[in-house]
């Protein structure tokens, strides 16, 4: 009776393993992030792409079309670093571009690394120094024995940093007029580096100019050429045409990213690093992440509404359809995983939506008139500071940093003070919640968006007080514009889209994150899950026997 029973259970097995399609492991991932790509993009200008970009993504990979950051501070740092770690800020420790240190009393750049220094270009060195966990490179570097490698490639230095993770081959980033890394990661740049830089190709676009592609009827869907509360900087002026000129680099540089042009330098340096470093025709699987801030600069500066927006959201459709073309040349995109995201959305322009609806509950919360409404509010609780002291010490974002000198004096208690903040600038008009930092060491039960906040905030780098604004209100100085760091849908709600060999395409609009795309490439490639991930893995895009 046993023996029958075994033999059944074999040959169950052995037919099982003959249904089983034959899965090989990819040879390359690519990760590509659109800096400042809110989902509503890909539909609303739909018509306007072309077939091999967006479309041809969507068309072909699973399209998580219901994918949202779940953390209150919806900016650069903190998506590229949830992107490949599979974490957020209380865990990878990257809360926000910037932060303040109280103990030392200084401002903290997000990849600074005083113990680095720069490969090229000028500057302070640095690296993933303050990325607290590893990523899934830094996996797929340790499972490969350190054969596989780890390219990151983008315009601003964070976004190539934290996407590349702790232990990355390349790290390469634009200052002014270079491509750049620091010696953290190695003595010398790459020579592919070096050549690109050589070349000229970066300052060939000056005098060039940005003109507009589509046609009239397109624009009934965005707003006039010129209004006042777009931005007018480094020479680009407010309406089509926009020339790239710039008085200096730093000028020059803002100008070229702020145009298409930024985009074809990317994607120029980009393959000259596919085919340099031989990546996915190694019998070994690589990583590629390329992250186009183009879109970022152009969306501050003009705004999520402006005709600039739309041009240059075909024009990274474009640009894509071109990378991913290069890349089917190369190595073909039967051996590639492709993963398509953004770090974060875009806030509408308080003034654009008041020139639609004078009385709309929208505007921009000044930093000088919002310290000072702060310090009034202790001030009245606990007496006026000490002399040439306040009470608020920093503003950084959604963060705020009390003086320790000024409770040490006064004899206060930190808990208490953060906790009559709080309470006051709850009562702020601007203010959808504040929360003094000892609620969220509690761990107390939460709403849900005071839950997002719990997830922008660590303990040892997050504010005595963290809040969040109420919807269409940010923190800006400036009088035109665009801003993001909310965390509402339209700044939370980015494309989630994968496409490969062991996924099956189609539309999916189960709850889905960005920081679910690490998990599920590990999944994929069958390597250890990152160390401190959070996401799940988006089984329901993967075939099944995978």
């Amino acid at each position: 009776m046993c023996k029958t029973v075994h033999s059944l259970l074999v040959l169950c097995a052995l037919l099982a393993i003959a249904r089983t399609p034959s899965f090989s492991t990819p040879k390359f991932v690519v990760v590509l992030v659109v800096d400042q790509l809110p989902y509503d993009w890909l539909v609303r200008f739909n018509e306007y792409y072309g077939e091999n970009g967006f479309r041809y993504l969507m068309k072909n990979g699973a399209d998580f079309s219901n994918a949202s950051y779940k953390h209150a501070l919806n900016k650069t740092a903190p998506g590229h670093a949830v992107i490949m770690t599979g974490c957020y800020a209380n865990v990878n420790g990257i809360i926000a571009n910037r932060w303040y240190d109280p103990v030392a009393g200084r401002d903290v750049y997000c990849v600074a690394d005083p113990g680095a220094t720069m490969l090229a270009g000028s500057g302070d060195g640095k690296s993933s120094l303050n990325l607290v966990v590893p990523t899934f490179g830094d996996q797929l570097r340790l499972h490969t024995g350190f054969v596989g490698k780890v390219v990151s490639i983008a315009q601003k230095d964070r976004s190539a940093i934290l996407l590349g993770g702790k232990m990355p081959s390349a790290a390469v980033w634009m200052s002014d007029t270079l491509f750049v890394s620091s010696s953290y990661y190695g003595d010398h740049l790459p020579s592919w580096v070096t050549a690109f830089n050589a070349s000229g190709r970066v300052t060939s676009y000056r005098g060039k100019t940005w003109k507009r592609t589509l046609p009239d009827a397109a624009f009934r869907l965005a707003d006039a050429d010129d209004v006042p509360y777009e931005s007018d900087v480094h020479g680009l002026g407010r309406a089509f045409p926009h020339p790239i000129e710039g008085k200096d680099p730093q000028s020059y540089n803002y100008a070229l990213l702020s145009s298409p042009y930024g985009l074809d330098v990317l994607n120029a340096l980009v393959m000259s690093a596919v085919k340099s470093e031989q990546l996915g025709k190694r019998d070994v699987t690589d990583l590629l992440c390329v992250s186009f801030a183009t879109p970022d600069y152009v969306g501050h500066t003009f705004g999520p509404n402006s005709r600039e927006v739309m041009e240059i959201a075909v024009h990274t459709d474009r640009a894509i359809a071109e990378l991913l073309q290069s890349i089917d040349d190369e190595v073909g995109l039967s051996n590639t995983i492709v993963v398509l995201t953004s770090d974060h959305g875009v806030t509408p322009i308080p003034e654009y939506l008041q020139s639609k609806l004078p009385n709309v509950d929208a505007g921009r919360v000044s930093r000088r008139d919002f310290m000072d409404a702060c310090n009034n509010a202790l001030q009245s609780a606990f007496g006026a500071a000490p002399q040439n002291k306040n009470w608020v010490k920093r503003l950084v974002d959604m963060n705020l940093y009390l003086d320790r000198d000024v409770l040490k004096e006064k004899q206060l208690d930190l808990a208490l003070v953060s906790r009559v903040l709080a309470d006051s600038i709850n009562r702020f008009p601007s203010i959808a919640l504040a929360l003094p930092k000892i609620e969220l060491l509690a761990g107390a039960s939460f709403s849900p968006l005071a839950e997002k906040m719990r997830r922008s905030f660590h303990h040892e780098r997050s504010g005595d007080v963290v809040l969040a604004y109420k919807p269409f209100y940010s923190l800006d100085d400036e009088p035109s514009g665009a801003e993001h760091g909310n965390p509402y849908e339209y700044d939370a709600h980015v494309p989630v889209i994968l496409m490969g060999e062991g996924i099956n395409p189609g539309r999916y609009v189960t709850e889905a994150s960005p920081v679910d795309i690490a998990p599920t490439l590990s999944a994929l490639l069958g390597i250890e899950l990152p160390p401190g991930r959070e996401g799940r893995v988006l089984h329901e895009a993967l075939a099944r026997e995978r």
